[in-house]
């Protein structure tokens, strides 16, 4: 640990694994820091029985709640919104629904057009190609054709509405307004490893007896409203930086002839991801 680095990664959650994957390639040694561990999928809430009990527990969005040895106290009684956060290798990719939206062209211009903050010095057109590579490591599950983006092309199909998303689609439908399935980075299709969330017929004869979208012409800046759930869908089924980025970040400098640390085994014990040149 007294080896200088070249980069220092504090956190190995959505944006620390990115970082981590897009500099693996190079010669520069590169460390990681995680304050919590890893976590084994075989413990994620889904895929038992009690899991809505442990949303309440050891898988709470609080961390006052949830209370693991990695987690410390939060006070967000001021906060507009809760964070969702976690302290482990994944970060909040281990809590987060899985919903996936990218940012909206006008989001960049929120001065310009709301008179609120500053504008980005980027666009959205400058960040697309970097939307559409992040789409495809993350493996998102959508429907082409929303009027109120920019094209794009999900990796994946949608998920199916299911019964509350049927209805709400078809009654919007009728009043003319506009709707869009929600990009979702659940696999619904085998994908690169993972498995489908469902592959049941009941499930394919639901998704196609779902309402299709009508696409109106947005008004303003109109988002898509998620029409899914990932509580219970199987575990490799979700995608986390754990099965995304930090796969491809740890083979590459395997390959490289770098050397990894190994995770730690103790559940309280920080982890540590570290690549150096051999």
């Amino acid at each position: 640990m007294h080896d200088k680095v070249d980069v220092l990664i504090i956190g190995s959650g959505a944006s620390g694994a990115a970082v981590a994957w897009s500099l693996a390639d190079t010669r520069m040694r590169i460390l990681c820091l995680e304050q919590g561990d890893w976590v084994k999928p075989a413990d994620y809430p889904s895929n038992g029985r009690d899991w809505e009990a442990r949303l309440f527990g050891d898988f709470a969005v609080s961390p006052n709640r949830r209370a693991r040895p990695t987690d410390y106290p939060i006070n967000d009684a001021n906060s507009p919104i809760k964070v969702v956060n976690f302290n482990g290798v994944g970060g909040s990719t281990i809590m987060y629904t899985a919903h996936f939206p990218r940012l909206h062209p006008a989001d960049f211009k929120v001065r310009t057009l709301d008179g609120v903050a500053d504008d980005w010095p980027v666009d959205y057109a400058t960040l697309e190609p970097f939307f559409a590579e992040n789409d495809r490591m993350m493996g998102v599950s959508g429907l082409a054709g929303d009027p109120a983006y920019p094209p794009k092309q999900p990796p994946m199909p949608p998920l199916p509405l299911g019964k509350s998303g049927t209805r709400f689609g078809k009654a919007m439908n009728q009043l003319g307004w506009h709707w869009w399935p929600s990009d979702s980075t659940i696999a619904t299709t085998d994908y690169e490893g993972g498995r489908a969330a469902s592959t049941s017929a009941t499930a394919r004869r639901a998704a196609r007896r779902a309402p299709r979208p009508v696409p109106t012409s947005p008004i303003g800046r109109m988002r898509s409203a998620p029409a899914s759930s990932c509580a219970r869908c199987a575990g490799s089924a979700k995608s986390r930086s754990t099965s995304t980025a930090w796969p491809p970040a740890l083979s590459i400098t395997t390959r490289k002839g770098k050397s990894i640390s190994s995770p730690p085994k103790s559940s309280s014990s920080p982890a540590t991801a570290s690549a150096r040149r051999a």
